[in-house]
């Protein structure tokens, strides 16, 4: 059965027009929709905006860190001329020394003459880049020692200098007695890097060093041609950077000793007796050093007058 009540139509019309309405609204709400949500996300990103700091202020506004205070930086150390012992030679006492010194006996024209010899040997081997010599004689007892050590100190007293004397002899070492002071070790040990130089050499004064040696040793000529014996010369030589190393020698005539051991040299100086040694000496001499080690001069001690 159908029914049908007329008072509710208006109802029914009302209803539908406000669907109509609310249809409308929502509408319109939608296509509003996208301009509200930018609204939205633009003022999201403001107050983001607003929240973050300054990062120049942020660091001005931070407090800078204590400063630390570091330890104390490792000492430096001194170079190996500064790190020898020094052992001074005590000159002013005559009966320290057993030669004649010319550090002692400076008006004695022995001494000029070895001031005369300091001179153009400094001037020879300064021409030619040279620093190494040889000290010899043709036999024992012509004084190749003491011409070693006299012309090391009359070197010594250039100022600004750096001379290394060396023991070289040995056969018969004879520096230490020379020169009153304690031999550190013997010379074999230091050429067979058995031993450090810094521990061996001692030096005299501000401008000498010496290496001194202690008992014989019978294989001299087979230390002094080792590759290692060259190889300590080079070492002392470059750290220490003297301006002259003298070499002494023992006799050329009665060992080896210097054939071995010229290679490891610039120059040598041949120191003949006026007592004792003879021309045919000098001659033998002179063949056995040869062409490839200059010989820089022959000295000749206790010349007759």
């Amino acid at each position: 059965m159908a029914y049908h009540d007329r008072d509710l139509a208006p109802e029914t019309e009302t209803a539908a027009l406000m669907n109509d309405q609310t249809s409308g609204i929502g509408k319109r709400e939608a296509a509003d929709r996208p301009f509200r949500r930018k609204a939205a996300l633009r003022a999201e990103a403001a107050k983001r905006r607003a929240k973050t700091v300054d990062p120049a202020a942020s660091t001005k506004a931070l407090p800078l860190p204590a400063p630390q205070i570091a330890g104390p930086l490792p000492a430096t150390l001194p170079e190996p001329w500064e790190r020898l012992q020094t052992i001074p030679l005590g000159l002013g006492c005559p009966q320290s020394a057993q030669m004649p010194l010319v550090n002692l006996y400076r008006s004695d024209p022995a001494a000029k003459a070895f001031d005369v010899l300091r001179t153009r040997l400094l001037q020879t081997l300064k021409a030619r880049g040279w620093h190494r010599i040889g000290v010899v004689a043709p036999t024992r007892g012509c004084g190749a020692s003491f011409t070693a050590v006299n012309l090391a100190l009359s070197i010594a007293r250039v100022p600004e200098s750096r001379t290394v004397l060396l023991d070289m002899n040995m056969r018969d070492p004879g520096l230490a007695k020379a020169l009153g002071l304690p031999a550190q070790g013997d010379m074999r040990a230091l050429l067979r890097g058995d031993a450090s130089y810094l521990d061996h050499l001692v030096r005299c004064s501000g401008t000498l060093a010496v290496g001194l040696g202690a008992g014989v040793a019978r294989d001299a000529s087979e230390i002094l041609q080792a590759p290692v014996s060259a190889e300590v010369l080079d070492l002392i030589q470059t750290d220490l950077n003297p301006d002259l190393m003298i070499c002494d020698l023992p006799a050329i005539l009665a060992y080896d000793d210097l054939a071995a051991f010229m290679p490891r040299l610039d120059g040598v100086l041949l120191v003949a007796d006026g007592t004792q040694t003879t021309a045919d000496q000098v001659r033998r001499c002179q063949q056995v050093i040869g062409e490839t080690t200059p010989l820089l001069g022959v000295i000749l001690n206790r010349g007759r007058g």
